[in-house]
């Protein structure tokens, strides 16, 4: 509603035909950036698979409004990414269940996350160019 929206943008999952040019959402509750964060809670798709998945939206987009069109509308989208805590509560702080805390202090654990994540963000970079 803050952002001026009728209704909720919905889920990649249901997005059919020209709704997906209103957005998309790629949440996933559990995720994190690294594909094992949260598995212990189930199904969730990872950082990972919502590239993927925002590549399949970006193609269906190009095959909505032509290819020459398609930088020009992705230039003007609005992203917002909310990750990585999942990656420390679903994960790190779980020493029963992933041996990351026996792996990492928590600084190398941190500087692994953002390369992960700035290696994620790279390939979604280049998935929109």
């Amino acid at each position: 509603q803050f952002l001026g929206f009728d209704e909720p943008i919905p889920p990649f999952a249901t997005a059919r035909g020209s709704e997906i040019l209103k957005g998309v959402n790629y949440a996933s509750g559990s995720a994190g950036i690294l594909d094992k964060s949260g598995i212990n809670l189930g199904d969730r798709i990872s950082m990972n698979r919502q590239l993927i998945n925002h590549g399949i939206a970006i193609s269906r987009i190009a095959g909505l409004l032509g290819s020459t069109t398609i930088k020009d509308y992705l230039s003007k989208c609005l992203y917002t990414i909310n990750i990585g805590s999942n990656d420390y509560l679903n994960n790190y702080l779980m020493p029963r269940l992933y041996p990351t805390s026996l792996l990492f202090t928590p600084d190398r654990f941190a500087e692994v996350l953002i390369q992960q994540y700035s290696r994620q963000l790279t390939v979604s970079l280049t998935i929109c160019s």
